[in-house]
């Protein structure tokens, strides 16, 4: 044993000489280090890049969301998801800093145990997939139009020819190239599968974004541009066909909650929910800026709030000219004049070079959770299994306690061994120097069945609105309101802003996901109609003055989730017993 009290002996001068040069040198490569590590984003560079992150496919579809729920009610919501979206991002780096944990999974795993982990596991890889149905769907509905109408006048004389030449001919005999893309770009449908497999797709096939690093202010600008465009068209109103709305009553336009303001809720929600990439956003700031969670919250407010302004903006601006008339696919109400198909063109790119970004994760999470690593992973949940036995069985057999002390030994090396077996097996279509990404031919037969299934049901998904209602309420309002107050609950105990979050995603993500199921199975034509409507009626209520009103099956469901609140307070203040 060593004494602590005991002297080394002297050093000689050439080892005091040696040290202090080795201390010199371990020094200077401290600070090269330390410079080096300073190398990450500003303030200012992480706005732009989380503002890159939360403004999207949802801010497109509120022009729709406002025309069916109404325009105060709309704006009060809008303005509600984003306080509270800010609140639950700085909650969550709070928690992170608190707990010294670099990933959303990791502060689960912490909080929850193995099932926080798959719980945010599962919400990130569902709200993520929603977010690439979301995007193919506005390439569908505005990339083959946009070009269409832009070289209309070039097909439409490639046209004429064609059946003035077959007309001379006597047969169909005059088909080019350009009569090929002419009568492709008017077919939505083989116009998306045409960019998805020719852009999408090899985008997909990168293993990272450090290619498509220099794009990153393409969405921001494209969303600037767009932004202009509907306010300009709106005050220069060409050939009187914008500004269509011809309601000026107060009331009907702003005051009416509409029939439709339930179902309509997980677009407000979808808009601003980012917390998928929180982490990734928090960890790209400088070493220095990362020691407390001050220049976070600079951080999230400014990008919150620009996002909220720039929603607003399109939203209102596509509500006030077409009033009700407004889809969630706000360029099919406008008339079809160039500017508008130069804005479904800015649009249609940027969905395009953000679509990587949700895809990675997707890869990312399967790959993670498919080819484990090390035996670690593969071991936790049998490990928790055994602990748990052992200490069920332990009452049962204390009399023989040292020879089943051997036999749970045994039995842990045993499943150690197999776990490490197991784990090797796997491993080995890992790159040695990346074990977060797949050999090639892995890597290649994954991305194309993850990028089939998401372009396949995007082109069969009904409409844009049904997408971003579903996703935002389903799996937005978990891995945004519901898992930050619930790790809130357990880490800090009960808080009133846990509670807030809590409720507010409960209420939304239960009765939100009920009526967008109902919509999209009406709107698919999966039952009739007219049964549909009877169903839907017997849920809600519609008075005289057009309000829309809850039954008593929501009424139930804040009364369970309000008790849930006051076993959670009780369970988390509950007085610590001594061991």
């Amino acid at each position: 044993m060593n004494n602590p009290h005991s002297t080394s002996p002297p050093q000689s001068s050439f080892e005091s000489h040696h040290d202090d040069e080795r201390a010199h040198n371990d020094e200077s490569s401290s600070s090269a280090i330390n410079d080096a590590d300073d190398s990450g984003s500003s303030v200012v560079g992480a706005i732009f890049n989380f503002t890159n992150c939360i403004v999207g496919a949802g801010a497109i579809g509120l022009g729709g969301a406002i025309a069916q729920s109404g325009g105060l009610v709309s704006v009060l919501c809008i303005i509600l998801f984003a306080i509270l979206t800010k609140r639950s991002l700085d909650l969550v780096i709070c928690l992170s800093l608190e707990t010294q944990t670099e990933s959303y999974e990791d502060l689960g795993q912490l909080a929850l145990g193995q099932t926080g982990k798959l719980v945010i596991t599962v919400s990130k890889f569902l709200y993520s997939f929603g977010c690439l149905i979301a995007y193919v769907v506005v390439i569908k509905d505005n990339m083959g139009p946009a070009l269409s109408n832009l070289l209309q006048g070039a097909c439409q004389h490639h046209d004429d020819d064609a059946d003035h030449a077959n007309e001379l001919l006597g047969e169909s005999f005059f088909d080019t190239p350009v009569s090929t893309v002419c009568q492709v770009l008017r077919n939505r449908i083989l116009t998306t599968w045409v960019v998805c497999i020719a852009v999408v797709l090899p985008l997909c096939l990168l293993r990272d974004m450090r290619p498509l690093a220099s794009l990153s202010a393409v969405s921001i600008a494209s969303i600037l541009a767009i932004v202009g465009i509907i306010l300009y068209l709106y005050a220069d109103n060409p050939h009187n066909e914008i500004r269509q709305n011809d309601n000026t009553d107060i009331y009907d336009m702003w005051l009416q909650v509409r029939p439709g303001f339930i179902e309509c809720l997980g677009t407000f929600v979808f808009t601003f929910v980012s917390q998928h990439t929180v982490h990734l956003a928090f960890q790209s700031l400088k070493p220095s800026l990362k020691t407390s969670s001050r220049a976070w919250k600079r951080v999230s407010s400014w990008s919150v709030g620009i996002s909220a302004v720039f929603s607003l903006l399109i939203g209102l601006g596509v509500y006030v000219s077409f009033g009700q008339k407004s889809k969630s696919d706000i360029f099919e109400i406008y008339p079809q004049i160039p500017l508008i198909d130069v804005a479904k063109l800015l649009l249609s790119v940027t969905m395009v070079l953000t679509f990587p970004l949700p895809f990675f994760t997707c890869r990312e999470l399967l790959i993670l959770n498919l080819f484990p690593s090390s035996p670690t992973s593969l071991n936790d949940n049998v490990s928790g299994t055994t602990a748990e036995a052992s200490d069920l069985e332990q009452p049962l057999l204390a009399p023989n306690h040292s020879r089943n002390n051997d036999h749970e030994e045994e039995s842990t090396s045993t499943m150690e061994l197999l776990s490490s077996n197991v784990s090797a097996a796997l491993n080995w279509v890992l790159l040695p120097e990346d074990l977060k990404q797949l050999k090639w031919p892995f890597h290649v037969a994954m991305t194309i069945k993850l990028w089939l299934v998401s372009v396949g049901l995007a082109i069969a998904a009904p409409s844009l609105g049904d997408v971003l209602d579903l996703v935002g309420c389903a799996t937005g309002t978990i891995i945004a309101f519901i898992v930050p107050s619930c790790l809130s609950f357990k880490l800090r105990g009960y808080s009133l802003e846990a509670a807030l979050l809590l409720l507010v995603g409960g209420v939304v993500g239960i009765v939100g996901t009920y009526f967008s199921l109902l919509q999209i199975v009406q709107d698919l034509g999966l039952f009739d109609n007219h049964k549909m409507h009877q169903r839907q009626m017997q849920k809600v209520r519609v008075d005289e003055e057009g309000l829309h009103i809850l039954s008593d099956r929501p009424n139930r469901v804040m009364v369970v989730l309000a008790s849930i609140i006051v076993n959670m307070y009780f369970y988390f203040n509950k007085p610590s017993t001594s061991a």
